[in-house]
């Protein structure tokens, strides 16, 4: 399989899956058969230009972007899209630990003070 039919089955899974439509209403919004859609995400059959089009419409994304590889995505977002997405990453991991350690310490806060171990 080339890599740009690759490209292709794994986008497509992935914006399917991401509007969390199936296969049957992926094929209805596209006007394909859903046995077309499950050989195209199988990556036994590849769209002509026309049904590219129909299915991007249907995903709501570009055509091209269905066709495009991991370091496109990132040459296409440039240096400034992937510092962003990682500052994005850091700040909300940040705030996930601090509300986890307030968890923490009101469970703490709320059994009380303990006693010392004996030796």
């Amino acid at each position: 399989m080339s890599e740009l039919r690759r490209n292709l089955v794994r986008n497509l899974k992935r914006r399917r899956t991401f509007l969390g439509i199936s296969q049957a209403e992926l094929a209805e919004r596209a006007g394909i058969s859903v046995g077309f859609v499950g050989e195209m995400e199988m990556g036994r059959k590849a769209p002509s230009l026309e049904v590219l089009d129909h299915l991007a419409a249907a995903l709501e994304v570009e055509p091209f972007r269905l066709l495009m590889g991991p370091s496109d995505v990132a040459d296409a977002g440039g240096r400034e899209a992937i510092y962003e997405a990682a500052t994005r990453i850091k700040e909300s991991l940040a705030g996930s630990m601090d509300a986890a350690l307030r968890s923490l310490e009101s469970e703490k806060d709320a059994q009380g003070p303990r006693e010392g171990k004996r030796g």
